[in-house]
């Protein structure tokens, strides 16, 4: 269906341009690069470095980069069924599963290009190798084997690498730590020197890869991926925010009631700690409180990126798993209420069943609200090929307008260069013939085919197939 929408073409460019330029891990490139050389500042681009290789064994087709972000996301998944099973029945562990993965933003996202997906996955991998090293279970002992520490510190630093916002479990993780030296709080963590030293080791991972890319962003000019923190002008403009948010994405994330359900549970939990195990307890409110505050902060990102929330899943996973402890330490007399909460969620898989059905439908529907692909991948890839036979490859600088997305054109092209908006003035334009000497120029819109026109510089008519023409530009005296 060639979905390919601002985020998630980007990231699928930066395997492109691995595939073409290279395999040059250090060196992530967009296609839209200013004819220079568009190498970019980013947070680790491992899974489209991944694609890539596939691309260079296979050949290209985008089901590879599909399959690898499929693949992390299904082992966090599983890693989260065993943790959830280490604590409750094998039918609750896949009811409370099914809840999270029929999310309607994690069954877009969980086979596309998005890195978020991958991070989650790992996250929940490093979770479950947390317990099993550090947290005491009624009965099962802790393990020590060096396997599940090494697998530890890479899932939790490739996590936390690949999207920052999975600092949040590390932060977790940390703040149990140092709340476990506070003796009145009686948190018990086995091998707290070993756990030091993991969360150290885990750390270098993000942390060398953020000095790499900040020398990346100083010597190549160039910020395209990195998180920033956006502030609202006003406090008019941080509430119209949260409108804007609320009224779009948290049936997104879970359906309706659950959502509502999810929500009062956190709340719920805040009076349930004599019932659940200290060291589980205080993780959840860590991650929880974490996760609220980072919502908060970043509620402007939030705004327009529904795959923002992706990262915050585990808040749940954790919540539900601390629940389910208190659960256990019900009397028997009131064995009604256990059944009362499987029934309960049995329910709201259906709902959430529907929901993420219904949703993933209207995603690869065209023309739906929810579809999001500004173009038709499979005209513009039969254009691609008629200007192959013609020799122009991503070597030549291509101008492309109008693009209402970054990066989709130029990528789904397989070309690299530039590309107007309509909001763009004869100024700009000059500015970047000026400044790039793009040698064709394709176009969508016969506005900007006029502009450039009268840019002083000479277009040649080369092709037009449905709605794309292609011009070769001959540059005379710009002025």
């Amino acid at each position: 269906m060639g979905v390919h929408q601002s985020a998630q073409c980007d990231r699928a460019s930066l395997a492109q341009n691995y595939y073409y330029g290279g395999l040059r891990f250090f060196y992530p490139e967009v296609n839209e690069n200013r004819c220079i050389d568009g190498i970019v500042s980013c947070e680790l681009p491992l899974a489209s470095f991944l694609a890539a290789c596939s691309y260079k064994l296979f050949g290209f087709d985008e089901f590879y980069f599909r399959l690898i972000t499929f693949l992390f996301y299904s082992f966090g998944m599983f890693a989260l069924f065993l943790l959830f099973n280490t604590r409750m029945n094998k039918t609750m562990s896949m009811a409370l599963l099914l809840i999270l993965q029929l999310s309607p933003i994690l069954l877009f996202y969980g086979a596309n290009f998005i890195p978020d997906v991958c991070s989650l996955g790992l996250a929940f991998l490093a979770w479950y190798c947390f317990f099993k090293l550090y947290i005491h279970h009624p009965f099962e002992p802790n393990t020590k084997a060096i396997g599940m520490h090494i697998l530890f510190v890479m899932s939790l630093g490739l996590s936390v690498a690949i999207k920052t916002t999975s600092l949040i479990q590390f932060i977790s993780i940390l703040g149990l730590l140092v709340f476990s030296y506070l003796p009145f709080l009686k948190i018990k963590i086995p091998q707290r020197r070993t756990l030091s030293i993991s969360l150290m080791l885990a750390f270098t991972i993000p942390l060398s890869w953020y000095l790499w890319s900040k020398y990346l962003s100083l010597t190549h000019n160039s910020q395209y991926f990195m998180m920033s923190l956006p502030h609202s002008e006003s406090w008019d403009k941080y509430f119209e925010a949260w409108a804007v948010y609320l009224a779009n994405w948290p049936p997104q994330a879970l359906s309706y009631p659950i959502i509502y359900i999810a929500a009062s549970l956190l709340i719920l939990l805040v009076f349930l700690k004599k019932f659940i195990q200290t060291e589980l307890y205080f993780l959840s409110i860590l991650n929880s409180t974490g996760s609220i505050l980072f919502l908060f902060l970043m509620i402007e990102q939030f705004k327009y990126h529904d795959y923002y929330f992706i990262c915050l899943f585990p808040v749940f996973a954790l919540n539900w798993l601390a629940l389910s402890d208190a659960v256990k330490k019900l009397p028997h007399n009131f064995w009604w209420i256990k059944i009362a909460i499987f029934i309960g969620v049995l329910i709201s898989l259906n709902f959430q069943f529907y929901t993420g059905r219904k949703n993933l439908e209207e995603r690869y529907t065209e023309g739906n609200y929810w579809e999001q692909s500004h173009h038709r991948s499979v005209d513009i890839d039969s254009f691609r090929l008629k200007i192959k036979t013609l020799g122009i490859n991503r070597n030549n600088c291509v101008l492309v307008g109008f693009d209402p997305s970054p990066n989709n054109l130029l990528y789904l092209l397989h070309l690299r260069g530039h590309r107007l908006s309509k909001d763009h003035d004869q100024d700009r334009i000059n500015d970047v013939l000026n400044s790039s000497h793009p040698q064709y120029f394709i176009s969508n819109d016969s506005t900007l085919t006029q502009k450039l026109k009268t840019s002083a510089v000479q277009t040649k008519f080369l092709l037009k197939y449905k709605y794309l023409e292609l011009y070769k530009i001959e540059y005379d005296s710009l002025p």
